[in-house]
């Protein structure tokens, strides 16, 4: 890219959504909701198909079938999903009794944290993260940092902003 000279009038600073687009929605949202638990439930607005969407703090997590998206690529991509577990021993045994497979077995990722990875029925990787104290202490300084899209959203209305 070359630089115009223009002022950039904001850095992107949150995450607003992640959107699976798939050729077979229902079997994806079997996938996600019935084996790994997010909470998707079913809309449909705007014309759109049906499809799943969630909320996982504050982002929004969606599959919607390829009508949705018509001319877009669906094939597995670069893209690589990952999830904060409490407990991911639990979960692991859990996703073996269910036949899912590991990519790899939990390992140590870090000082204080482990990691393992499973495959979407897309082939998408889904790596599940059972993080150590020291990335809540992260998290808290990236808050305090202005990381928080409520408090950051609150005070650009404040100020009119918004």
């Amino acid at each position: 890219m070359s630089e115009t000279g223009a002022q950039r009038p904001e850095n992107l600073r949150f995450l607003s959504g992640i959107i699976l687009v798939t050729g077979d929605p229902t079997r994806l949202v079997a996938f996600y909701r019935d084996v790994l638990g997010l909470p998707l439930i079913e809309e449909q607005h705007d014309g759109s198909e049906p499809h799943w969407a969630c909320e996982l703090g504050d982002v929004h997590v969606a599959i919607h079938p390829e009508a949705d998206y018509p001319g877009e690529p669906t094939d597995v991509g670069s893209v690589k999903l990952a999830f904060m577990v409490f407990d991911l021993e639990e979960l692991v045994a859990w996703l073996v009794e269910r036949g899912v497979e590991l990519c790899y077995p939990p390992v140590e990722f870090g000082t204080e944290s482990r990691i393992t990875a499973v495959r979407d029925p897309d082939g998408n990787l889904v790596e599940l993260t059972q993080l150590g104290p020291t990335w809540l202490d992260h998290l808290r300084a990236n808050r305090a940092a202005g990381g928080d899209l409520v408090a950051h959203w609150t005070a650009r209305a404040a100020t009119g902003d918004g």
